[in-house]
């Protein structure tokens, strides 16, 4: 497992490169720096990928039915109350550049939480947000256990012969069953957690945490390509390369959008390769 920090960072700008322009190549180069991270990460990756594709596609079909600018028209039809048949090239562009910005958070969002370890990042944010990050690691490991405690009650219920019906309205009524007595044992097991960590010295003085280990060299080459990448992120933000797509779209191919999305795609590509590497 990873430290949190370095795919923190990358992932973070991605998403801030992605919405920081409206430049196709640089967003174009975080989505596929955003595909990247997605596969240096653990599987399983057809879901989130599924996901993002179904997502992205659905705002790039969208947007030209439901704006109204641009002056290279396409395909002049019928206006309705709430749907333009009237698409222009520049409607086009900013659905693929709206989608794709899309796809990129989902992408790298969901690389950041499969390549982080769990625990180290919420001791992360602990020092932020400590109830939050309390709740948030109690919740993720009464989960597994919640889930053992239906499947126990629901083997109860089979051998007394009371779950022996089949069919969806049968699983429903089953289901139900299962909420009082669910209720009840977290419940109970929460006053038994909460009484555990009053008796561990639980908010009683200073929080300790645990060391931790130094960053190894595949994760120091991460952190460094997201510090790049947050560097990128903010020049975009300062305008360094604007990008007007309403109502005659710029040129796409600059030198210094090819620059920026070269820079983005070279760093986003270098993290995941080292991300992925093993210890």
């Amino acid at each position: 497992m990873k430290a949190p920090v370095p795919p923190l960072l990358c992932a973070l700008a991605l998403i801030v490169i992605a919405l920081a322009t409206s430049q196709p190549l640089v967003v174009a180069a975080a989505l596929l720096g955003a595909l990247a991270l997605h596969h240096a990460a653990p599987p399983p990756h057809r879901l989130m990928l599924r996901i993002a594709l179904i997502s992205g596609l659905f705002i790039a079909v969208l947007n030209p039915f439901v704006a109204v600018e641009g002056d290279h028209v396409l395909f002049a039809g019928p206006n309705f109350w709430l749907i333009d048949f009237e698409v222009t090239s520049e409607e086009v562009l900013y659905g693929l550049v709206a989608g794709a910005r899309l796809a990129t958070a989902i992408l790298a969002t969901s690389a950041f939480l499969r390549l982080a370890d769990p625990d180290r990042t919420q001791a992360l944010a602990s020092r932020v947000a400590p109830r939050s990050a309390l709740t948030v690691a109690l919740s993720a490991r009464l989960a597994p256990t919640l889930r053992r405690d239906a499947n126990g009650l629901r083997e109860t219920l089979r051998l007394r012969g009371t779950g022996a019906e089949r069919g969806r309205r049968a699983a429903i009524r089953q289901g139900t069953r299962l909420i009082e007595p669910l209720v009840a044992s977290s419940l109970e097991r929460g006053i038994d957690i909460s009484e555990a960590m009053v008796a561990r010295g639980y908010g009683a003085g200073r929080l300790t945490r645990l060391p931790e280990a130094p960053l190894q060299r595949n994760e120091q080459v991460a952190l460094l390509c997201g510090v790049v990448g947050l560097v990128v992120a903010v020049v975009l933000l300062a305008g360094v390369a604007p990008y007007e797509i309403y109502p005659l779209a710029d040129p796409i191919a600059t030198s210094i959008a090819f620059v920026l999305a070269g820079l983005t795609l070279g760093v986003s590509v270098l993290a995941a390769g080292s991300l992925r590497t093993r210890p």
